[in-house]
């Protein structure tokens, strides 16, 4: 997949990753046409830049624009598909130019994405099913060569030659976090998470919690308070895969923005959650780390926050009752 020419196959993984925009991530059909085009072609092609990737996809779809190429990549960063690496200057050096070419992006892990949505292409696809099983080849070969270029070990060999501290700092939505968890995750592997409630167990993101753990890792949750809400689905987790997730939460409740995640000796992640002027951008602002001291140092602090809280036992959560109930509601009503 390493040269510039495009197949049967690049169309039809667009043309699967556009119904699973429109229906899953995007909001409008142009929208994710030019957000499955500039994804596919990214990775095939990375390292690269905007007008090439525009060139291939005018090449194959008449009457593409550049705006719509453009939308479809602001898309990806507001869904979590991709994270924006942030202009700092040491990003301005030439090995990091020549690593990283012109469009300062790290995508998700293709494969992760296509597993966990494609079960949204079964009305799509209800009659033909052949399109939509015949791409899961494609996406293995996708994620061979994104592997060549994202995984922590790549990323970690080509941060030391162009930065010392071996890390990126970038603006991403929360899925692209728990994508990139998803991705690296392994049996036996250990997921650390510091979120400040349980907005994280939101529809769009309990597809990546339940896949890390059916691949056999274990996740630790340490929350910033017991927020009422969906804690009933983190009962779930925990009868539904008894040991692999242990829930604690701090002994005050306090409204800090940071967010930490830590994947083994693999990359860590230290987050600040910003307060966006409008709902279509992402939320956050952090640094990710690839160099091994970085993430004992960032674990360790993690530990310790864990060693101070509180565990969330089955009890609590089954005698929490949801927002809606209203005891009053519960008895029967008067008969005249």
């Amino acid at each position: 997949m390493a040269d510039c020419s495009t197949s049967v196959q690049d169309l039809s993984a667009i043309d699967a990753l556009t119904h699973i925009f429109n229906l899953g991530l995007s909001q409008k059909p142009q929208t994710a046409l030019g957000a499955a085009a500039y994804y596919i072609f990214y990775i095939k092609y990375f390292p690269t830049n905007f007008e090439k990737i525009l060139k291939v996809v005018k090449g194959e779809i008449p009457k593409f624009s550049g705006s719509r190429l453009r939308l479809g990549r602001r898309q990806l960063l507001i869904d979590g598909v991709i994270a924006q690496i942030l202009p700092l200057i040491d990003y301005e050096k030439p090995l990091f130019k020549k690593a990283f070419g012109r469009e300062l992006l790290l995508p998700a892990d293709p494969k992760a994405i296509w597993e966990t949505y494609k079960n949204r292409l079964d009305n799509v696809y209800m009659c033909m099913p052949e399109p939509a099983s015949g791409l899961d080849a494609y996406f293995n070969n996708l994620l061979r060569v994104y592997n060549e270029n994202f995984s922590p070990e790549k990323m970690y060999e080509k941060l030391g030659q162009c930065m010392e501290e071996r890390s990126i700092s970038a603006n991403f939505s929360a899925p692209w976090v728990l994508c990139s968890l998803l991705s690296n995750a392994k049996e036996g592997s250990t997921v650390s998470m510091m979120l400040r409630g349980t907005r994280a167990f939101d529809v769009v993101h309990k597809g990546y919690y339940e896949k890390i753990l059916e691949k056999g890792a274990n996740i630790d949750l340490l929350l910033g308070r017991k927020d009422q809400r969906q804690l009933n689905y983190i009962g779930y987790l925990k009868e539904t895969y008894d040991k692999s997730v242990r829930v604690r939460y701090t002994p005050e409740e306090n409204r800090e923005s940071s967010r930490i995640a830590v994947l083994d000796d693999l990359f860590a992640l230290d987050s600040r959650k910003m307060l966006p002027q409008t709902r279509r951008e992402p939320s956050y602002i952090g640094t990710l780390y690839y160099d091994k001291d970085c993430i004992a140092d960032i674990r360790n602090n993690f530990e310790d926050m864990w060693a101070m809280s509180h565990e969330i036992s089955m009890r609590e959560i089954n005698e929490i009752k949801p927002s809606w109930w209203n005891p009053l509601k519960s008895r029967r009503p008067l008969r005249w």
